[in-house]
């Protein structure tokens, strides 16, 4: 008598294809910890960082100092050598990490408006598992794509001097496809396929505020180098709809479709420049109460708070323009601890990253920047996995002197 299967499991003992992370399998994907390709270098931080050549998509009150518009597009290649306890395997995976333009609405009250299309999280995994029932053998397949995408519109505005706010809209939208197969070596069983497609959307903010020359504010310096910056991510309830199909070896088809909510839940960060000659140091914690996530109500049991911290460091050239290349390069370097929002078979899924990054003008009204990631993510223990990972960032930035008139004498 022919029997049906329905197999689920974590992590198996057999590796693995795919385009990126096997963890990128739970909640909403991979989430994306991106805020520049200027800040890619400097350990992922810059809460608290002010520039007139960068877009900051991490806080809507960095954009202040922006004089000109900025048009912005990124590229990041990713390298995953993932382990078990008894193998490994290469992967590669590059995408656009974000497109984002600029531009000064007042420049009196440092009043900028922004456009950006960025990545949320992203989801890409190919794993194969076998185990035994018995004599036979039971292979499952798990595959996965897609992920989550914001369009964002952001404002910053000076209340008074030295104090400046900012606000971020975000429509989320997005879709990620799941696969499921089980087979048996005995044809005198068979499996089944189970298709799964969940498309989300909704609306959240991000409120932002920068505070400079806090060290003139209080008297401990005659001039302003050192920032303080914050922001709050209000959450969002997405609109969520689920198609299953299942199919299985005797060409029975099923299909079921599902209108949830998910809750994804709130986060907020603070962050400190401080410029000291020609060099900037920053640093920064983030956080983000995924503890609190939701589907219809049900929280995923392997999700937890997410917590990031991070230091980075940038020298600064000596002239913007000047003979050699070498002149012209702004050096970063820095590192970040991030505990992430995964929890499975009790151990916490925590990364640590190392980072490194150079800046340089391509012309007059143009930047490249270059950024290096360098990490580990996980543990082979308990049948778990490893990530090392790779990543390199290279952004551009270009400048167009619009909207701005020209001074008449």
């Amino acid at each position: 008598m022919k029997k049906i299967f329905i197999l689920t499991a974590f992590i198996g003992t057999t590796l693995l294809a795919g385009k990126g992370s096997v963890y990128s399998k739970y909640g909403i994907g991979e989430l994306n910890i991106f805020s520049s390709d200027r800040t890619v270098g400097m350990g992922n931080t810059g809460v608290a960082l002010l520039g007139e050549s960068f877009i900051n998509l991490e806080n809507p009150a960095g954009l202040g100092n922006i004089s000109r518009t900025l048009f912005t597009g990124i590229y990041q290649h990713q390298t995953y050598q993932i382990s078990d306890a008894a193998s490994s395997l290469l992967l590669n995976t590059g995408n656009v990490e974000g497109a984002v333009v600029a531009f000064p609405l007042y420049k009196p009250a440092k009043s900028v408006l922004s456009l950006a299309f960025v990545p949320y999280s992203s989801s890409g995994y190919n794993l194969t598992t076998n185990s035994t029932f018995g004599s036979h053998t039971i292979t499952e397949t798990f595959s996965g794509h897609g992920g989550l995408n914001a369009a964002q519109l952001s404002l910053s505005y000076e209340v008074q001097p030295d104090i400046i706010f900012g606000l971020t809209s975000h429509y989320f939208f997005g879709a990620r496809y799941a696969s499921q197969k089980v087979s048996f070596n005995d044809p005198n069983y068979f499996g089944e396929t189970f298709d799964e497609t969940i498309s989300m959307d909704g609306f959240g903010f991000t409120l932002g505020a920068i505070i400079t020359g806090v060290d003139k504010m209080f008297g401990l310096s005659d001039s302003k180098n050192f920032t303080l910056g914050g922001t709050f991510f209000s959450g969002s309830t997405l609109s969520v709809e689920q198609e299953q199909l299942t199919r299985y070896s005797t060409s029975q088809d099923t299909l079921n479709q599902l209108n949830q909510t998910a809750t994804l839940p709130f986060g907020f960060s603070f962050g400190a420049a401080m410029l000291h000659n020609r060099t900037i140091f920053t640093a920064d914690m983030r956080f983000q109460n995924w503890g609190n996530y939701r589907v219809n109500n049900i929280h995923p049991a392997e999700l937890q708070n997410d917590l990031r911290i991070g230091a980075g460091i940038e020298v600064l050239p000596p002239a913007e323009f000047a003979e050699t290349i070498f002149d012209r390069l702004s050096y970063r370097a820095g590192a970040y601890y991030h505990i992430t929002n995964l929890k499975l078979k009790g151990q916490s899924i925590n990364e640590i990253f190392g980072t490194a990054g150079i800046g340089f003008p391509a012309s007059q009204e143009s930047r490249i920047n270059i950024g290096l990631e360098y990490g580990i993510r996980g543990t082979t223990s308990s049948g778990l996995l490893k990530d090392t990972i790779v990543r390199l960032t290279v952004g551009m930035t270009i400048s167009e002197l619009m909207f701005i008139q020209s001074e008449v004498d």
